[in-house]
């Protein structure tokens, strides 16, 4: 499936984040609720290319019932790209590796109609690194590139790092791909976007350490960056309601992207709250987070976000972050407070309670929190 700008030099690209569908989408109204949203972006933005951003069906569903339901699962979350026929990228997240299923799940999304997925690269580390490139408008000269890397599950020594890091063998991969680009695009670096799950550790210098004052507005970082909390510097923009999940192990990626050129952005899920954006060294650093209702979250902030690029002007874009509530959506999945919450109030809430039942036992607090949750449908 060949990707072009289209007649008016726009090429728009659609991103969701972390949908972690499972096996019970018939029924249950979290499904509903994402389709809606799907459906709605699709709708307003009509893209030319969207992106899973990885962790997008659970592959539970695959090592118990079965590849043929599997299949289902995924064709019903994709079923309005599908219907549209509009192309689709589907990312590897870390539980897509969790039942070491990837062979067949990669399999299943390439027989899947309008998904572009592929292993470009079979020897390299990971189940799915390619890439895809965007032409002119006439379909007969390359402009843009599209990156897909696999960023893995957890760290084999999880004395170094809890989730693992893009390896050296696929940087290395992505550079010499890289400049035989570099080459078709008369010795400039092709300009490029990459796509991947788990966020690289330089999204931390997006943030700041909190003040005192500030910190009931700031989220503790993860990994070796947990002993603090940080709110977003100046300049960033969009909600950060954890820190980010990068590796610990800072296998020089993004250093890659500084010393080959072209790379204009990087765009990842993994983390479900954060939306929070800005510019590193030159390099648009994004992190998005779910688009669904599976996943911990208050669900109506819930987004998706749109990429536009221009055929004439190839060395910027713009783009345009949505959340549920924006598109003038009802929430069926959540109760009447849940709906209302802030993400960070929602996840304060859930902690609050099974706090109070680990703490305490069966305490009077823990159990009418979690009496408040479980009614809310939190």
């Amino acid at each position: 499936m060949k990707l072009k700008f289209n007649k008016d030099g726009k090429f728009k690209i659609l991103l969701f984040g972390d949908i972690h569908e499972t096996g019970d989408f018939r029924t249950n109204p979290k499904f509903k609720d994402m389709r809606k949203l799907m459906n709605a972006a699709l709708d307003e933005y009509k893209p030319d290319l969207c992106v899973l951003l990885g962790d997008n069906c659970d592959d539970d569903v695959l090592a118990n019932k079965g590849p043929e339901e599997f299949r289902k699962m995924l064709i019903a979350v994709c079923e309005p790209i599908i219907n549209r026929n509009i192309p689709y990228a589907l990312i590897l997240g870390n539980h897509e590796h969790d039942y070491r299923l990837e062979d067949q799940i990669v399999e299943i999304y390439q027989n899947t109609y309008g998904c572009i997925t592929r292993n470009e690269e079979p020897g390299i580390t990971g189940d799915a690194n390619w890439k895809d490139i965007i032409y002119s408008s006439d379909g007969k000269t390359p402009k843009f590139c599209l990156w897909f890397i696999d960023s893995n599950n957890v760290c084999c020594d999880r004395s170094l790092s809890h989730y693992d890091y893009v390896h050296h063998d696929q940087i290395r991969w992505f550079e010499r791909e890289s400049a035989k680009l570099k080459e078709l695009n008369g010795g400039k670096p092709m300009p490029s976007f990459v796509f991947q799950h788990t966020p690289v550790p330089e999204e931390y210098q997006l943030m700041r350490k909190a003040h005192l004052w500030e910190l009931p507005w700031s989220a503790k970082g993860y990994g070796v960056h947990s002993k603090n909390r940080y709110v977003l510097k100046k300049g960033a923009t969009g909600y950060l309601g954890e820190g980010p999940c990068s590796p610990d192990v800072n296998s020089g990626q993004f250093a890659s992207w500084k010393k080959v050129g072209g790379v204009l952005g990087a765009f990842f899920g993994h983390d479900h709250l954060n939306d929070m954006s800005g510019y590193v060294d030159g390099i648009f650093l994004a992190q998005h987070k779910t688009a669904g209702f599976r996943a911990y979250t208050d669900g109506c902030k819930s987004c998706v976000r749109l990429l536009t690029l221009d055929e004439n002007n190839l060395s910027t874009f713009e783009q345009e972050l949505k959340h549920f509530k924006e598109f003038g959506l009802k929430c069926e999945s959540l109760g009447p407070i849940f709906r209302t919450l802030s993400d960070r109030q929602s996840i304060n809430l859930h902690i609050l309670g099974y706090s109070a039942l680990a703490i305490g036992g069966v305490t009077a607090a823990g159990i009418a929190v979690k009496k408040l949750i479980d009614k809310t449908g939190g």
